[in-house]
């Protein structure tokens, strides 16, 4: 019986291994050299990884952050990602694929603790059907062929939850597990500062399973805390504050109310795919409810967990963001398919015998749909309009030809031509034209870039310009952009 359950073991990791080999050579082999057009985040993970490198300051990537403009992000991002990709930098220089590769093959690893994650609540079978749903959903999707930090922090977040799930269920809650619990928590958080739900998780758990503080296994959870504090200290002393996103947050009833509605609805987003809206919200209603059923059926059996605290609190701090976007579901959508799963199970069982296979068979058919459709047009996403353009190339040439090095540059997409260029940028505030020239002449930039092909450039920059062309000076104009010089700045 025991070399059974061993060899069944050996066979479910060999299949799993064989899939997340396969998911990860389509993944490498539909990447691009290009960017989302609307993606900036990435040039401030290789603004980082540069500085770090080459000695100087973390912060010194050139993109200023203006009052008026806080919509862009902050001044500097969490470490992890840039550090994951310094030996990179490294060996290879600045390459947009080679650093697209350490993001790919992080989000199919991530698979790994998936399944691993879903083999606690389900079959082997079932397991794997979440991670075949996972790797090809529309949040996988939108994070694949592109530098982000969403992909290390899926394989750093749910291998972290595997082992304390681990930990807890094998009473092994100890300060030397503890130790390491703290450490692979905190390398979470410093790849996405969500992640401190993870810890804040971890001790509500603990308190509640105890039900008064004496009961708690004080070493474990000072070992997990003491390990966290110490890491993120030191990580603020020298990479990355989260004091950079004070003022992305908002702590009014209203928008809070209306950014957990959109939540809500953003878990259609399982479903989402080229069959269409009307297929996603078919399937997200049932969806949530068999979600319902399985965090019911496992609280029944199992009480609250890591997990539960963890999707609660990450959630509850979704919602204070200051704006939501269905791509920050990313971290709870495997544990959401889990749920799904759990509910369908605990719903078959009072399902006459005979009609269990079909109705099983109707609903894999159900939940594969969508990442089939997601896998047969996976070369027709992310696909890139600015840095691999010629236009762009040659704007970027004559930034470094006619503008000094301090020059200050304003362009809807200040990181990237930061990054391009070694210019500082900033973007310009969403505003009429009287709105973007007061901004213009507060911050009193040398340059102005006027991207033809953008729409906030036609509707806010271009009227600007035109109410006041005699201070702007064209230098160079192609097909795509226009740099002006920025004369008679009072």
């Amino acid at each position: 019986m025991l070399y059974n359950r061993v060899g069944m073991k050996t066979r479910s990791g060999i299949v799993v291994a064989l899939l997340i080999l396969a998911v990860l050579c389509v993944y490498l082999a539909t990447i691009t050299d290009g960017m989302p057009v609307q993606s900036t985040d990435w040039a401030m993970y290789v603004m980082h990884a540069r500085n770090i490198l080459s000695g100087r300051a973390y912060t010194d990537t050139g993109y200023i952050v203006q009052p008026e403009t806080i919509y862009e992000g902050a001044n500097s991002y969490p470490s992890g990602l840039p550090l994951l990709l310094v030996p990179v930098y490294a060996a290879v220089g600045f390459s947009v694929r080679a650093f697209k590769v350490v993001c790919e093959v992080a989000l199919a690893l991530s698979l790994w603790p998936i399944y691993l994650f879903g083999r606690r609540y389900l079959s082997a079978a079932g397991a794997l059907l979440v991670v075949l749903a996972t790797a090809f959903g529309s949040l996988y999707m939108g994070v694949h062929d592109s530098i982000n930090s969403d992909s290390v922090y899926q394989l750093l977040s749910f291998g972290s939850i595997v082992l304390a799930l681990w930990i807890y269920s094998s009473g092994r809650e100890n300060w030397r597990w503890g130790l390491l619990v703290g450490l692979a928590f905190s390398a979470a958080y410093l790849t996405r500062p969500v992640g401190f739900a993870l810890v804040l998780g971890a001790i509500a758990v603990d308190l509640f399973r105890r039900r008064r503080v004496a009961g708690c296994k004080w070493a474990h959870i000072c070992a997990v805390a003491g390990v966290f504090v110490v890491l993120v200290l030191v990580n603020g002393a020298i990479f990355h504050k989260d004091s950079a996103y004070q003022d992305q947050f908002i702590f009014s009833p209203v928008p809070v109310a209306r950014h957990a509605l959109a939540y809500v609805t953003y878990f259609s987003y399982l479903f989402a795919s080229p069959l269409g809206n009307a297929f996603r919200y078919a399937m997200w209603v049932p969806s949530m409810l068999l979600a319902g059923l399985g965090i019911w059926a496992g609280i029944r059996r199992n009480g609250l967990t890591l997990v539960e605290f963890y999707g609660t609190i990450l959630l509850g701090v979704l919602c204070v963001y200051w704006v939501p976007n269905a791509r920050y579901l990313l971290p709870l959508m495997p544990i959401f398919l889990v749920y799904i799963l759990m509910g369908a199970v605990t719903a078959l069982a009072r399902v006459p015998q005979n009609y269990r296979a079909v109705l099983q068979a109707a609903g894999v058919v159900l939940l594969l749909a969508a990442p089939a459709a997601n896998l047969a047009h996976i070369r027709d996403g992310n696909r890139d309009t600015l840095i691999a353009t010629p236009a762009f190339n040659q704007l970027v040439q004559q930034i470094e030809a006619v503008t000094g090095a301090h020059d200050y540059v304003i362009f809807w997409n200040p990181r990237v031509l930061a990054l391009y260029t070694g210019r500082s940028s900033s973007p310009y505030p969403l505003a009429g034209p009287a709105g973007v020239q007061r901004f213009v002449d507060r911050v009193q930039p040398q340059y102005v870039v006027l991207d033809k092909d953008w729409e906030g450039d036609r509707q806010y920059l271009a009227p600007a310009i035109d109410s006041q062309a005699q201070r702007y000076v064209t230098v160079f104009e192609n097909s795509q952009f226009r740099l002006d010089r920025v004369v008679g700045v009072p």
